[in-house]
């Protein structure tokens, strides 16, 4: 008959299931290298992304704005901004839009859809994004593209993100 106490002798086997998960923190291991690497790139301006000429630009009834100037790095054969710069430029405001309109600690974009309209010759490119829906898991966010130089739109886009943790090398990810 026991009166609840535990019971003399050695301790229980620890639960493998609480042990370290070798992969688990290869994986975390990896994620920090990379943030690493990109810190670096960015800090010494060879990231990709920082050849664009983007700028933050205020616009009256949307959460963030963002022009991209036009040249002939980022034009097509027609003189029109590409379309995979333009789908890459309305990617970058929805998500930055996500992330300045409350604590979020990352997004990953889970879906972009992208109607373009007409060709953006003229520049400079603006996209403007309003948050739609931003909740614990998921936003969505439009956004339209203007050529700023002529006020043509060119292109409407809805953007999915599903919000998520980011964990130190010391923080399990769940």
């Amino acid at each position: 008959m026991t009166d609840g106490a535990p019971a003399p002798g050695p301790p229980p086997d620890p639960d493998p299931a609480a042990e370290a998960d070798p992969a688990a923190e290869a994986r975390r291991l990896r994620r920090r290298q990379a943030a690493d690497e990109h810190e670096r790139v960015l800090a010494a301006g060879g990231h990709l992304l920082q050849q664009l000429s983007m700028r933050d630009v205020v616009v009256e009834g949307c959460d963030l704005a963002v022009e991209m100037d036009l040249d002939g790095r980022v034009t097509n054969p027609r003189g029109a901004l590409q379309g995979g710069l333009m789908a890459t430029l309305v990617d970058i405001v929805a998500g930055r839009a996500v992330l300045t309109g409350g604590p979020r600690d990352g997004v990953a974009t889970s879906d972009l859809t992208i109607h373009y309209l007409r060709g953006l010759t003229v520049g400079p490119a603006r996209a403007a994004a309003t948050v739609v829906r931003r909740g614990a898991r998921s936003a969505v966010v439009s956004v339209d593209v203007v050529d700023a130089g002529s006020g043509s739109l060119c292109a409407v886009a809805t953007v999915g993100f599903s919000v998520t943790p980011t964990a130190t090398p010391t923080e399990p990810v769940p």
